[in-house]
């Protein structure tokens, strides 16, 4: 099925969404199985010298769609949206325990301060195991809901797929964020939104779609979001 079809089943059969809240569990248990198995064999790899998560990431899988070394190799297109040289704070909404995202901007960046979000404990304190194995010295991630979270600092916020209640997010960054801030959405496309909130459709009105990537295997993509016209509300 393709993803304009899958599109279209939903739209003319709105009550398979009601599948909705199981579906995303399934898929929730998913992705900490295998967060735990490919941790797991970070972790346990013994380093000689440098490297990135690029380098040690598994690069097959046998429990999700996507391996580490895919999900990593998946932003390269946000690089050619995203203008990363005058962020001096990147922050990830739902970075989990196997923040790629986090990393793969360490590497490729040269911002001072890279901040993951998780209401998670566990995922919390194995991000940061993994950036210290791995010497990534300008990341931490923090224990904190994004509905929370003061982004007056940042100028580059991400927003994972899993993040949930995904507008209730969105509205914060638009509430606090600088006016520039640059916000990325990694959405569900198709079939996807069976297991994943969608906010693109909704989005708050003070922000505006700029740019999108191609759809990738898994029915996601990142969509570039800036503010529009709409002035910020005086606090």
């Amino acid at each position: 099925m393709g993803h304009d079809t899958g599109e279209a089943l939903l739209e003319n059969y709105p009550e398979i969404l009601s599948y909705r809240p199981a579906l995303t569990a399934a898929f929730g248990k998913m992705v900490q199985e295998q967060d735990t198995a490919e941790i797991r064999h970070m972790l346990d790899q013994d380093l000689s010298g440098p490297a990135s998560f690029g380098q040690i990431a598994a690069g097959k899988t046998s429990i999700g769609v996507l391996s580490s070394r895919d999900a990593y190799n998946r932003l390269n297109e946000v690089f050619d949206h995203v203008d990363f040289g005058s962020c001096c704070r990147a922050v990830m909404v739902g970075c989990g325990g196997r923040p790629f995202t986090m990393f793969r901007i360490h590497d490729q960046t040269v911002v001072p301060e890279i901040i993951g979000l998780d209401i998670v404990p566990e995922a919390v304190e194995t991000a940061n195991r993994l950036a210290a194995k791995l010497g990534y010295v300008r990341m931490r991630a923090e224990l904190c809901d994004g509905r929370d979270y003061d982004y007056g600092e940042a100028q580059v916020v991400y927003v994972a797929s899993m993040v949930s209640p995904k507008a209730a997010v969105v509205s914060r960054i638009a509430d606090t964020a600088p006016q520039g801030v640059q916000i990325v959405l990694w959405e569900p496309v198709s079939l996807g939104r069976l297991w994943a909130e969608s906010v693109e459709r909704t989005l708050d009105p003070r922000l505006a779609v700029t740019g999108r990537t191609s759809i990738h295997r898994n029915m996601t993509r990142d969509v570039f979001v800036a503010r529009g016209s709409v002035p910020r509300p005086a606090s």
